[in-house]
């Protein structure tokens, strides 16, 4: 009973979750990895969606202060590997992998 509990908690909380990984071509791909090297060994995804953030920073002293604006572009990367497998969700920013989610299956 005590071991259900204890792996309903690792499950349920989020902070104890580690990086996924997937593999494709009998390599891994994991965080950290280039967006060039996620479509040489896996190819292209089936869907991708784009979006550009523009965060403001602020720099310098209290007498003086400098904004500037930083341009961030994040993906999201969706691979379909077949029936037999769990469709997968890739994160990119500024063309690095930051995040792997297993998906469902198509069409479950």
């Amino acid at each position: 009973m005590k071991g259900w509990l204890l792996l309903i908690a690792l499950v349920a909380t989020p902070a104890l979750t580690f990086g996924q990984s997937l593999r494709c071509s009998n390599k891994v791909v994991s965080e950290g990895m280039t967006s060039q090297e996620l479509a040489s060994l896996c190819g292209e995804p089936v869907q991708v969606e784009r979006k550009t953030i523009y965060n403001d920073v602020s720099a310098g002293t209290s007498n003086v202060a400098a904004r500037t604006t930083v341009e961030i572009h994040l993906e999201m990367w969706i691979y379909n590997f077949g029936p037999t497998h769990l469709m997968q969700r890739v994160w990119v920013q500024d063309g690095l992998i930051t995040r792997i989610e297993s998906l469902g299956r198509y069409g479950s």
